[in-house]
Formats: structure tokens, C-alpha cells, sequence
């Protein structure tokens, strides 16, 4: 690994998989970086898979990519509805007990980055994975990385602005996100301008959103667009969810 990576404070060393992990909590990760010699691949479904039988079909697809299941790094979600605190906890159990037989919890702390999106229209019946990552080696100067989705939660759980979808509030909830992925992207010691592509998920209007206040503060990396989704975050009451990486390789694949 090269100095600037190697210097990073509090990242977590996935050796198996070659990639460092910034701690984000128990369930999913803040964000994860390759090694030098390494870059992420994004993998589309198609069609979507039921959570439960994509355990099977990932282990099978990094098995015959050559990469151990340690590689995988990010998993994307697409759930029937926004769930309650308590459904959150139990829906966490089995996809916690899965990352610890693959070798992807440390300590206390989730080692895959993880986005759960409640899509507004023409949701999935049960919940489905729409797209993972893993990391290969590569000989090309690329900077890839992953991030978890983020919502307008705060670090101790309290919805922000909660019950209110009006003007003020909702420009308040896309400002934290936006914030919140700046500060995790300064962790990595990477930018906006590093990624190469950013999502955005919102039902309730947000005036101004391309204004200079809030997407307008991602500089350069406007040019290339936001991918904008009629869907909310996985938990009641929350409003907006902003998402974030750089990938070199998106590849779309058949799933029967």
C-alpha cells in the first residue's frame, strides 16, 4: 500500500479480502478502500434476488471470479416498505450471522458497506439485492472505493427533523446527508470529485436541491450528474438517503 493509505487512522485491515475498512458500526461499515493493486467492481442483478438465496449466488460468482468471499465489500438493498426500529433489529440478525461465517465482522465492527432502500413505487415484495461489490486486483492507477448509504439519522439515532417533510425540514435533512458522506469521504482521503457516481433517494420535494447550498456544494462532480430515486431510507420516519463511490467496472449480470 502506498504511504498516504497506509497512514489512514482507525481503518481496519480485511487482508483476505485486500481492502481497509472505515468503522461505521455493527451492521454495515462507514465506507471501504482497496489496497494498492486493487479496485472495487460493482455487480448489477438482473432480475433483483430475494436476500436469502443471494448469500448462495455471491459465494458462487466470487468463486468462480477467482476471489474469496472475504472480497465482497458492499451489498445494496431494496426493501417492501420502511421499517421500524424494532423490525430493523431483527431484520439485521440473519445478514449479521451470514457476514460472521464469511469472515466479515471485526470485533464489533461490520467489514461490508450496505445500503437499504424503501422504493416508493413498484417496491419488491421481500427484500431483494439489487447489487454488490468486491475487490481484484488490477494493474491500471485506479482510485476506487465504496461507501455505505447514509440517511438523515444522526450517530445516536435520532431522525433528523423527524416528522416534518416541509421546505426548511427537508432541506435540513439533505444538508446532513451531504455533510455527513463529505466528512466520510475526507476520512478516506478521498473527495466528491474522486467519485464517479452519486444517488440520491427522496420522495417529499427538497427546493433548491441543485442550488449552491446543497448538491451545488459538490463542485466538479455535478458535471456528471446524480442519479435521483422516488424512495426513502430503510427506517420510518426517515426522509432522504445520499449515496457515493468510484467504480471503474459496473458489471450487469443474469441471475437465471
Amino acid at each position: 500500500m502506498n504511504e498516504a493509505i497506509h497512514n489512514l487512522p482507525a481503518l481496519i485491515d480485511n487482508k483476505a479480502g485486500a481492502y481497509r475498512i472505515l468503522p461505521g458500526g455493527s451492521v454495515f461499515c462507514a465506507g471501504v478502500l482497496p489496497y494498492e493493486g486493487f479496485e472495487v467492481v460493482r455487480v448489477l442483478l438482473r432480475p433483483w434476488i430475494a436476500l436469502e438465496q443471494a448469500y448462495g449466488f455471491i459465494e458462487k460468482y466470487l468463486k468462480s471470479a477467482g476471489r474469496p468471499v472475504q472480497a465482497f465489500c458492499g451489498i445494496e438493498l431494496r426493501v417492501p416498505a420502511p421499517l421500524t426500529f424494532g423490525q430493523w433489529s431483527s431484520f439485521n440478525v440473519p445478514y449479521l450471522k451470514q457476514l460472521r461465517e464469511w469472515g466479515l465482522i471485526f470485533g464489533d465492527q461490520s467489514g461490508v458497506c450496505r445500503s437499504n432502500i424503501a422504493l416508493a413505487l413498484t417496491a419488491p415484495a421481500v427484500t431483494s439485492v439489487c447489487a454488490f461489490s468486491y475487490t481484484v486486483p488490477t494493474t491500471g492507477k485506479v482510485k476506487t472505493f465504496f461507501l455505505s448509504g447514509t440517511a438523515d439519522i444522526d450517530s445516536s439515532g435520532k431522525i433528523i427533523a423527524e416528522g416534518d417533510t416541509g421546505a426548511v425540514a427537508m432541506q435540513k435533512r439533505a444538508r446532513f446527508t451531504i455533510d455527513t458522506v463529505g466528512a466520510t469521504l475526507g476520512k478516506l482521503k478521498v473527495s466528491w470529485e474522486d467519485t464517479t457516481q452519486i444517488a440520491l433517494f427522496h420522495v417529499a420535494d427538497i427546493p433548491n436541491l441543485w442550488g449552491p447550498a446543497l448538491l451545488g456544494t459538490f463542485g466538479e462532480a455535478v458535471r456528471r450528474g446524480v442519479l435521483v430515486y422516488h424512495a426513502r431510507p430503510p427506517l420510518v420516519g426517515a426522509e432522504v438517503e445520499l449515496e457515493a463511490r468510484a467504480v471503474r467496472q459496473e458489471l450487469m449480470v443474469a441471475t437465471n
